[in-house]
């Protein structure tokens, strides 16, 4: 387990958190799933072996926000090219999960692909970037299509490192809303309030009867406009603070100000878990469990 900082170098790039199983070799790619999450400052991804159902890897990579599009590209190039397995065109399965803003949901009857352009500007209010890949992907378990855009340069390079393998594209809702329905079967809650926290936004997901309900990603400046969403949201909802279950996942942990802020206003705060329905490798335990639960989901969708 390595919980180094993020030390940049003119060609390398170290993992702020590393896990992996000392005896993988490459002759067992074929039988794994490499699952990607990816956004403007954060690249992320595991191995997932199919017999037994097993995490086996795990790396998280943090980048300089100053980074423009360009050199943000240059060094994934980099990283994937001076790793031991990720260039590997063995791979079983490639998901890809996107975390950026531009994205909806579309219930399936109201569906139409030659609109999905027109979709995104609504829900967004600026028309799509012209140098921007829109994708969508039907959600099964919620009866729904999800939209959303990528930079085109993410989407080539990816096309282009795995040429001969089969990528699907996600947005990073998906895992989230199909591990939230999950885990009201595994926790047994009729409601169920799902928050995961990045650096500079949160996504809320609200499911009732294992039924989504709400589902918006939202951007804060500090902890207080951050409780201020999170509350004025549960109030557009009709739901009470005290009526809800509320789990937390991402980058927050018992000691921030953004569990702090929140703890003072919903009682029933908690601190989620991985997927109860694979198997983890022993070094898995040094990690909170909380962390990673849109990775961990992607092989869910």
């Amino acid at each position: 387990m390595n919980l180094s900082n993020p030390a940049l170098s003119e060609s390398q790039l170290s993992p702020t958190v590393k896990v992996s199983q000392e005896d993988f070799d490459a002759s067992r790619i074929a039988q794994c799933t490499l699952c990607i999450e990816i956004d403007e400052t954060r690249f992320r991804f595991c191995f997932v072996e199919e017999k037994p159902r097993r995490y086996i890897w795990l790396e998280d990579y943090a980048f300089d926000t100053f980074l423009n599009e360009e050199g943000y590209l240059e060094k994934l190039k980099a990283l994937v090219s001076d790793h031991p397995y990720l260039p590997s065109d063995q791979w079983k399965d490639i998901r890809v999960a996107v975390n950026t803003n531009a994205f909806t949901l579309i219930p399936t009857p109201l569906f139409r692909k030659e609109y999905t352009a027109d979709y995104l500007q609504l829900a967004t209010g600026v028309p799509v970037y012209s140098d921007s890949r829109v994708l969508y992907h039907h959600l099964t378990a919620v009866d729904a299509y999800t939209l959303f855009s990528m930079p085109g340069t993410w989407s080539d390079w990816l096309l282009g490192q795995y040429p001969l393998q089969t990528i699907e594209f996600y947005h990073f809702t998906c895992p989230l809303i199909i591990g939230a329905i999950a885990s009201q079967a595994e926790y047994d809650f009729k409601r169920l309030v799902t928050i995961h926290f990045e650096a500079s936004h949160f996504i809320l997901i609200y499911t009732d009867g294992r039924a989504l309900k709400f589902c918006n990603r939202f951007t804060y400046q500090n902890p207080m406009e951050m409780s201020y969403l999170v509350l004025f949201s549960l109030n557009q909802l009709q739901i009470l603070p005290d009526e809800v279950k509320v789990l937390l996942y991402g980058e927050v942990t018992p000691y921030s100000e953004l569990y702090t802020e929140l703890a003072r206003f919903i009682p029933k705060l908690h601190f989620g878990q991985n997927p109860r329905l694979m198997q983890y490798i022993d070094e898995f335990e040094d990690i909170p469990e909380h962390r990673y639960f849109g990775l961990l989901n992607t092989l869910m969708v």
